[in-house]
């Protein structure tokens, strides 16, 4: 019991020892010391600074990314990759669905100008052919819609 007390009590001195500075002054005689407290008139160098945290330092100019830091870049440009596709992929079905409306809207109007009887259908699903009047109407929303979807 008693070695485990005094390992404990061991490792909490050195992580109090770990967390100090260490200063370097020179005397009046010209004696350099070293402390971990700062001389009275406060003309010291500090040898040691303490870290910020257990297994990190204090950042430095040149430093290099950690693993972390380069796999969180690498997984945020692998998302932004991911999301460019889809938007690519999405953006290549509407422009072929728009197509696809645009011909089938082309050869409706062709239909309706050729001058062929046009039937559509009532409520009882009766067949009932298109005057002259209601041909014209329907010629120009179609025309309007060929113009809206191929742009």
């Amino acid at each position: 019991m008693f070695h485990k007390l005094l390992v404990v009590l061991l490792v909490c001195a050195g992580q109090t020892a770990f967390a100090q500075s260490i200063y370097s002054w020179k005397d009046a005689s010209g004696q350099v010391h070293y402390s971990d407290t700062p001389p009275p008139d406060g003309k010291a160098r500090t040898v040691k600074q303490p870290t910020l945290a257990p297994g990190k330092t204090a950042p430095t100019d040149n430093a290099q990314p950690s693993y972390v830091d380069k796999e969180l870049a690498f997984r945020k440009r692998l998302a932004e990759k991911t999301e460019a596709e889809e938007k690519a992929r999405k953006d290549k079905a509407d422009s072929e669905q728009r197509q696809r409306e645009c011909s089938a809207s082309k050869q409706h109007l062709a239909g309706l100008e050729s001058g062929q009887r046009v039937v559509r259908f009532n409520e009882a699903g009766e067949r009932i052919f298109m005057d002259d009047d209601e041909r014209a109407a329907e010629i120009e929303r179609t025309r309007k819609a060929v113009e809206r979807i191929c742009k």
